[in-house]
């Protein structure tokens, strides 16, 4: 993995102490992996705001009855 470039900023990392993982797996450089860390962070709360929707089924009389 020799001169590898950041996910987050596009920067040329050749050196091992450059290098860093977040926790989503991606490799940063060490002087932007806390901004792509708090970009996660945003993303997983708001996928975690958002609840899916499910589709209850009507029966009865009322089964058929269009709206």
């Amino acid at each position: 993995m020799s001169n590898s470039t950041c996910s987050n900023c596009g920067a040329r990392m050749s050196c091992g102490c450059q290098r860093r993982q977040a926790s989503n797996g991606a490799s940063a450089c060490s002087s932007c992996l806390s901004a792509l860390e708090a970009k996660i962070k945003v993303l997983k709360q708001a996928t975690a705001t958002t609840t899916p929707t499910t589709i209850q089924p009507q029966w009865g009389a009322n089964r058929y009855k269009t709206k």
